[in-house]
């Protein structure tokens, strides 16, 4: 299971309602900020009274049409702000997200409160190797063999760093070590294509008119059996076998799937079988996940995940505003960091997740509603995660403002 505790931010506690609630808020040797010097020219002073939620506030400049001219503050705690008689005070230089200074005009400040969204990480999908949020998430695999009682395979991350996952054949733990360095790691094919088998017998991966087959040679070089590759599988690119029983384990590969496939040989079962089959009794898959497309019905869904572009929730009612409520829009987005929830217009609400390099993220309903479901991906595993009370949220109008200041 992912690890909720690394991604939610601590609440800070604003409460009130009235002025008199406001008092209670901002202690008396606070107020003679009132009385400081007065704003500079260049700047805009803003004032506003805090929404009764625990939570972190984002605060946003928007011009005439309804567009974020600016991101004052996001995930903001009461220390961010200065606090007079009427509440929280900021300021405004004039100037755009890009450092830009803004037309003339009225402009409107804007924002929300976030609550505790209840963010958990619910699983991994398209790598089963992967087990641990601050685990190693391997892209390549290099070598098989058999170890004592596990099937290991050598990998590497996509930073180029080599581990070594063992897979227990015994109670099918998965256990994971550093490896040494493999030099130029993307470059180095998988390997053996041949190995020892039971009883003195060899196996080895060949190619049957362009067709690739999997064979057991005798001690004296004579075929004693061939596995063929359906069609449309994954293609086996090296090899490990047993030395004690009649099993064989195969990675294979199609483009940036990778396969660990354990057979074995079963007993006849019955009177219309001429001889011994073999049987899958191992898979474990990593999944190309280079954009959702990819993956979105390799997700647990009985269906498709469908992601939006954008879910609607309705906010909490805020008492300040006479109780009332609004339906916003929100979205995920990515960058060099992890993932962030914003609303449609682009305000950005609470840091998601702290996955670094990330390809893509999506998010949408799930069964459960109003509960989100957000997946995301660095392209080696997909993550899950659930907002379960996406509605702790709280909208505020800090009023309008012209620019430059009169």
């Amino acid at each position: 299971m992912l690890n909720r505790s690394s991604l939610l931010r601590s609440p800070l506690s604003f409460v009130g309602s009235t002025v008199l609630l406001a008092i209670a808020l901002f202690p008396p040797l606070l107020f003679a900020q009132e009385n400081s010097p007065p704003a500079k020219s260049n700047t805009t002073r803003i004032t506003f009274l805090p929404p009764p939620i625990e939570g972190t506030l984002s605060v946003g400049i928007y011009d005439r049409s309804g567009k974020l001219v600016r991101t004052l503050h996001s995930e903001a705690t009461q220390s961010d702000f200065s606090t007079g008689l009427n509440g929280l005070i900021t300021t405004w230089d004039g100037k755009d997200d890009s450092g830009a200074p803004v037309p003339s005009g009225k402009y409107k400040v804007r924002g929300l409160a976030v609550g505790d969204l209840e963010l958990t990480g619910e699983a991994f999908h398209c790598n089963d190797w992967v087990s641990a949020e601050d685990g190693p998430r391997p892209v390549l695999f290099h070598r098989i063999a058999i170890e004592g009682g596990n099937v290991s395979l050598i990998g590497s991350d996509a930073a180029g760093k080599s581990w070594k996952f063992k897979h227990s054949l015994t109670d099918g733990a998965l256990r994971i070590e550093d490896a040494p360095a493999l030099p130029n790691s993307s470059n180095i094919g998988p390997e053996p294509l041949s190995c020892p088998g039971r009883d003195g017998t060899q196996w080895a991966i060949e190619k049957v008119q362009g067709e690739p087959i999997v064979v057991q040679l005798e001690s004296n070089g004579e075929v004693a059996r061939r596995l063929t590759i359906g069609a449309g599988e994954p293609v086996p690119v090296a090899i490990a076998a047993s030395l004690e029983r009649d099993e064989v384990f195969l990675l294979e590969k199609d483009g940036d799937r990778w396969r660990l496939r354990g057979l074995r040989r079963k007993a006849d079962s019955g009177a219309q079988q001429t001889g011994p089959t073999w049987e899958t009794f191992l898979e474990k898959n990593r999944w190309p996940a280079a954009q959702f497309s990819d993956v979105a019905n390799r997700l647990g869904r009985a269906k498709p995940f469908v992601g939006a572009a954008k879910v609607s929730v309705k906010t909490q009612p805020n008492t300040l505003l006479g109780d009332t409520t609004t339906t916003i829009g929100l979205t995920v987005s990515t960058d060099a960091e992890g993932s962030s929830l914003k609303t449609s217009d682009g305000l950005p609400l609470r840091r998601l997740s702290d996955t670094p390099r990330l390809r893509w993220a999506v998010l949408g309903h799930d069964l459960n509603q109003p509960q989100l479901v957000l997946f995301q991906s660095d392209g080696s595993v997909v993550e899950e995660y659930r907002l379960r009370q996406p509605g702790r949220l709280m909208t505020f109008d800090a009023g309008e403002y012209s620019w430059p200041p009169k």
